[in-house]
Formats: C-alpha cells, structure tokens, sequence
C-alpha cells in the first residue's frame, strides 16, 4: 500500500468511510436495553449529554441529535474531511445540538475541550476498538475513565473472536496485495478481494477448512470498495477477546451490563439449548461472555458498560420497565401467524404464537407502555416473559422504545432527511429518538 492509501496513524486516508448508522448507539435505546437488564440509566426527561469515538461520517450522531433534542452530542473522529462534511450537514438541517470535533484521541487538549469539558452521560463507539492500535485504545479508555459520569453507559461495538478470528489471515492477504495493485485505496481493496475469490474457487485449504470463510467472503463482496479498505487494508485491525475489553472497561471504572443487541442478553434465543445448563454454572463475567462467543461463533460484539453500576431491586427494575413505551416499526406484522420466526446465529428459532401475537396486535393500533402490555393475558404473572419478548422485537427490527419527553423533533428530523445523501435510505422516527432502513418498495 502507497504512503497516500494509508494515514500516517495505519488507518485509511484517501477514501471516506461509507455512512452508517447504529441503532444500539442511540439515546433511547440504550436506556430501554439497561432498563431491560434491570439497571438505573439516565435520565432522558432532562438534558443529558452523547458522545462518539470514532464517528466516521457522522450518520449516527446526526440522526441521534435531531431526533433527541434534549441530548448534547459531541462527536469525533481522526479524518477532518469526514467532521467537514457532517458538519455541513448539521448546519443545512439547523441541527444545533450537535459538535463535530477533528481530533486524533491521543490529542489530549483537544478531547479534554470536547463537548465544554462536561462529563458525558454515554459515550459510545463503533469500528475503532478493533481497528487502532493499543496507544488509542488506551487514549479511548481515559475518556471513559475521565469523563463518563456516575451511572454513565459506554457502549463499546467491536469485532471480537472466534468468529473474526479466520478474517485475520484474509486481512494479512489483502495488505499484501493491495501494495501490488493500482488506483485509491477502494480500488486496491476491491482487487485484493479479488484475489481471495481466486483462492476460494481453486479450492484453498483455508476455505475448506474454514466453512464460514466462505460466507464471509460473499459478504464482503457486497460491500462498497470503500468500506472494504477501511476494514481490511487498516494496519491496526485485529479481533478481540471479550474477557479482555471487560477486564479493560473495568479498569475504567465500568461494570459489564450485557449486550446492547437485545437478543444475545437472552440466553435461550442466542445459545444452543445443551450448552444453557452450561452457562447457569458459570458466574457473569470474562469467562462466561467467553463462553457465550465460543457457542454463537460471535464476530461483533456490542457490549454494554456502566460507570458505577446501579443495579434495581425487583420493584424498582419493574417500574423502570412499566415506564418504558413501544410502537411498532414500519413494516411489522399485525400478529404473529402460527409463530414469529428469529433467525439468529444460532439458526432459525421459533417465537411462540401466544406469547409474540398479543404484544404485535397490541402495538399495532399504537403505542403502548410495558405497564399495559403486561396485563394482556400470556404476561399477567410473567413480566419477564414480556421484557424478552419486547427484547425480541427490538432486535428484529419489529419495535421500538419511545421517547418519553415531549420536545418537538419532527421539523429538524425532516430537515435532515433532506439534507441526507441519498445512501444509505433511511427513515427518521424522532418520536422514538432513531431511524430504521426505508422499507423496500
């Protein structure tokens, strides 16, 4: 790779990073996810403040602060020309809540100004932990240390073995031949790509051994040249063990909540049924989460940290959960038929009928609290049957938690809509503080 392809830190220079957004990163769901895992998040009826490590194009931290207009966003990220442009976005939908800052996170003036040098209420991060080397690591780590507040979430989305642990050889391959090949950096990626393929079709042992290479190869094919060369021509991208980014967020004063994907906080959804028993045996912790990778092959993780952990008892985890409000996403059903199909790392997993029907009739002629859902026959003795199915729903992209303040978003979410580049499509949802993929026509 030439000295223009690659950033002077190892990463990526001469391409953007294509737009993302991230759900689990988001206000509102974080606070719903906690409250499900029967912890005290922050309080979202007053001001509170967000911040992003690593925010690429800015997608996430746009759409959360239009959306969330009692939230202070600050976001950062090493590429100047990426804070340049989501910072013209923001000013042409008159997003005034949010703050792009460029800075490397090392820089330690700079990130100490971030966001008026106020402590955070969230702090969260996509496509770094796993992508930087140990010194920014560490730099990641004291901010959260410095500046998340008491009872503060950090979310922390990387990839993570066993599951990425095959991409390591195919990362080493596509640096090396990306030195040998012409054009920017999405050119140089999509060619060494095209090198893997040779490899897979002429029958190379690292595929034959490895099944999943395979899958994960028709993967990134579809992928954008872009974000192939951010992902995999980086110096610095290796996967991580959970047992170790605990043990780091710990160091940091944060306590491991679950995941911020709601489905993998449900053993009996997410882990083959004979390893269950397994798992009840093994105290919460590095080696459980260990575990829990080995059995679902994980290859992203999102994990959720709170600064000075503040679990509920039993009557305050139920009142947290009765004040939570959900509607139904574009899209859903109206029922659930003979059942509601999950597909999930483990394999396809069957959402009983009577337990999923009356949560979707119910949410489809409006929103509704946890607090009313629970009186629907299946959950009136088993509110913690109806948390995983609400749980459930989220994750598939079925439901949504709600805003519960009563500021007005609706006119700077329509405003960003329009000031958005047209990919990735997404539809704003400010009543729940998010978006979600335009559905296909």
């Amino acid at each position: 790779m030439n000295a223009a392809a690659a950033g002077p830190r190892g990463h990526v220079g001469d391409v953007a990073y294509p737009p993302r957004f991230h759900r689990e990163q988001t206000p509102v769901w974080l606070h719903a996810t906690a409250a499900a895992l029967g912890f005290a998040a922050p309080d979202l009826s007053r001001p509170y403040r967000w911040c992003e490590l690593g925010c690429g194009s800015g997608l996430t931290a746009l759409v959360a602060a239009a959306c969330n207009p009692l939230g202070r966003f600050t976001a950062i990220d090493v590429d100047p020309a990426q804070i340049g442009r989501a910072r013209g976005i923001a000013e042409a939908a008159g997003i005034g809540n949010v703050e792009f800052v460029a800075a490397d996170l090392r820089e330690a003036a700079a990130i100490a100004a971030a966001g008026d040098g106020a402590p955070f209420d969230f702090v969260v991060s996509h496509g770094l932990w796993a992508w930087v080397g140990d010194d920014v690591r560490e730099a990641a780590l004291a901010i959260v240390r410095d500046r998340l507040a008491p009872g503060g979430l950090a979310q922390i989305g990387y990839m993570s073995h066993p599951g990425a642990s095959p991409l390591q050889a195919a990362h080493k391959l596509m640096r090396e031949a990306a030195r040998h090949a012409q054009g920017d950096s999405g050119q140089r990626a999509v060619a060494a790509l095209g090198l893997l393929r040779q490899l897979a079709d002429g029958g190379a042992g690292y595929f034959a051994e490895h099944p999943g290479a395979a899958r994960q190869l028709e993967a990134m094919e579809r992928e954008a040249p872009e974000y192939l060369a951010h992902e995999f021509l980086g110096a610095h991208w290796q996967p991580q063990h959970a047992a170790d980014t605990l043990r780091a967020l710990a160091g940091a004063g944060c306590a491991f909540l679950g995941s911020a994907t709601p489905l993998e906080n449900i053993d009996a959804l997410s882990v083959p049924g004979a390893l269950q028993p397994m798992l009840r045996a093994i105290p919460p912790g590095p080696l459980a989460e260990t575990v829990r990778d080995l059995a679902r092959n994980q290859s992203l993780r999102r994990d959720l940290y709170q600064r000075d952990a503040r679990p509920l008892d039993a009557q305050a985890h139920l009142a947290a959960l009765d004040a939570l409000v959900f509607a139904a996403l574009p899209g859903a059903p109206a029922d659930a038929g003979a059942g509601l199909r999950l597909d999930t790392r483990i394999g396809p997993v069957e959402g009983p009928a009577d337990w999923f029907g009356p949560v979707l009739r119910a949410l489809a002629g409006g929103p509704q609290s946890f607090a009313a859902l629970r009186r629907l026959p299946p959950f009136a003795q088993a509110p913690g049957l109806l948390n995983q199915v609400l749980q459930a729903l989220s994750w598939a992209g079925l439901a949504h938690p709600l805003r519960t303040d009563d500021a007005a978003a609706e006119a700077t979410a329509g405003a960003l809509s329009r000031a958005l580049p047209p990919t990735p499509a997404l539809r704003l949802l400010p009543a729940a503080g998010t978006a979600c993929p335009e559905p296909r026509r």
